[in-house]
């Protein structure tokens, strides 16, 4: 039982094939396991007992047909897994397609130049334009400046500076709205809503009379011209005179509504004609004060939005807003050109280390072909050796058990048929002369390189020439 069992495990764990373990490509033959197999001593005492094969024979017997037979199918077997891999050799050789390669490069080179050059017109196109309209905004600049004597730069308000500005104004009509309404609800038959309603008609009056005099009419007074800053001046007395009028209405108004209900409006009208000054309540007048106090508070702010001399803003904005065309334009043309020589700069740059890896990737293929080979030819001789031993057990065997002389043959050492492995090297590269066309190719790309540096050079300063064309105005 226990010797069942032991053969079992044997024949479980034996591998299917007579080769012996090994992590090479091709396995040497377990000549001792196949002589088992084959029965090789008992048929060779078998046939030796009977004098086979005769003492003449010249030609191989069943036996050693039979041993050369199962050699020449390892052989056979180990040529054919050769070719498989020789094949795969070829197919990655010709994967690594080095002429595309080579064309990509020169291709990149001269699309990287095109692609410059283009992106360079069409950045000076657009800039152009732009730059032509930056030399008229100079130019009307510095007519305005000499027109007007002016040496200073225009007073621009920053959006800070703008946004506390018109806080105010709405802080004073708040202010005033608030004020003006607990005074006035006093007189009104509607009670505070009917005095909050009044006060905000004055208040936004008095206020935005105050702001349109101060932004439009009164900095006219700060102009070259002596008919235009008349015209200045009058504007000045008609603000001061619409001030006191809407305030000294306001303060009529609040002393007449606080005795009628109707026709208020009228009685302040012949009021302010007939004794513009009588008015009577104390609190009437702090009315009027507060009122002229917003109103001057109102229009200084309203000057303090532009610059003092009237048109200077607008002129001095106009400039401004050229150059910041102009420079954000002329920016945005030089990021492009350089994304687009940076693009073919990484993808030259991608290509000459590709070259190098690939040459020694082919290197690499080259080399492990020519040890298959060698391997190949290491393992027909360990066949040629494998079917010696193989025949000298059947032989041996045979011998021991002969009456007569054995064949001549039995004495001589068998010499198996070699395969000649031939390999179409027909598309591949030498390895001489790859590695000169892939240093060429790399010089190559440094000159592109230089190339792409000198182009990116010569863009800038096409930019810079239309500074010539239209320069800057004195």
């Amino acid at each position: 039982m226990f010797q069942s069992l032991d053969r079992l495990r044997g024949l479980i764990s034996r591998p299917a094939h007579t080769y012996r373990p090994t992590v090479e490509t091709f396995s040497d033959l377990d000549t001792q396991r196949l002589s088992k197999e084959m029965e090789l001593a008992k048929r060779g005492e078998s046939r030796g007992a009977e004098d086979q094969p005769t003492s003449d024979s010249s030609s191989l017997d069943a036996v050693e047909t039979e041993i050369i037979e199962h050699i020449g199918a390892a052989q056979k077997r180990a040529h054919d897994q050769l070719e498989n891999h020789l094949a795969g050799f070829r197919q990655r050789l010709i994967d690594l397609d080095f002429d595309t390669q080579f064309s990509n490069i020169k291709s990149a080179a001269l699309g990287g130049l095109s692609d410059l050059k283009q992106e360079l017109q069409t950045g000076v196109d657009d800039l152009h334009g732009l730059r032509r309209d930056l030399t008229a905004a100079e130019k009307w600049h510095a007519s305005f400046q000499k027109t007007h004597r002016l040496e200073r730069p225009a007073k621009i308000g920053t959006p800070r500076a703008s946004f506390f500005k018109w806080a105010l104004i709405v802080i004073l009509v708040l202010v005033e709205l608030i004020l003006n309404g607990e005074l006035l609800s006093k007189g009104s038959e509607l009670g505070l809503v009917g005095g909050i309603v009044e006060a905000f008609i004055f208040a936004v009056l008095n206020v935005g009379v105050a702001l349109m005099f101060g932004i439009f009419w009164i900095p006219f007074v700060n102009h070259r011209n002596w008919l235009v800053k008349l015209f200045g001046l009058v504007g000045l007395g008609a603000y001061l005179a619409c001030m006191v009028g809407i305030n000294l209405a306001l303060a009529h108004y609040r002393e007449v509504a606080g005795v009628l209900f109707e026709g208020a409006g009228e009685v302040v009208m012949q009021r302010l004609i007939q004794d513009p000054l009588g008015i009577q309540d104390f609190r009437s007048w702090l009315l009027f004060g507060l009122g002229v106090l917003f109103s001057i508070i109102a229009v200084l702010d309203g000057l303090a939005l532009h610059d003092p001399y009237p048109g200077y803003q607008r002129v001095d904005k106009a400039l401004r807003t050229a150059r910041d065309k102009y420079a954000d334009m002329r920016r945005a043309a030089i990021e492009e050109l350089g994304e687009v020589r940076k693009d073919y700069e990484e993808l030259l740059t991608t290509a000459r280390s590709d070259l190098g890896k690939q040459r020694v990737e082919h290197d690499a293929i080259v080399t492990h072909r020519s040890r298959m080979l060698s391997l190949f030819d290491e393992h027909q001789a360990q066949l040629e050796k494998a079917a010696n031993a193989l025949l000298r057990d059947y032989r041996d065997a045979n011998v021991s058990k002969r009456t007569t002389p054995p064949p001549p043959r039995f004495g001589e050492a068998y010499s198996i048929s070699r395969i000649a492995v031939t390999i179409s090297k027909e598309g591949e590269w030498n390895s001489s002369d790859l590695k000169t066309s892939i240093s060429e190719a790399q010089a190559e790309v440094d000159s592109i390189f230089i190339a792409l540096g000198k182009e990116f050079d010569a863009a800038l300063e096409a930019y810079r020439k239309l500074d010539d064309i239209a320069p800057d105005q004195p």
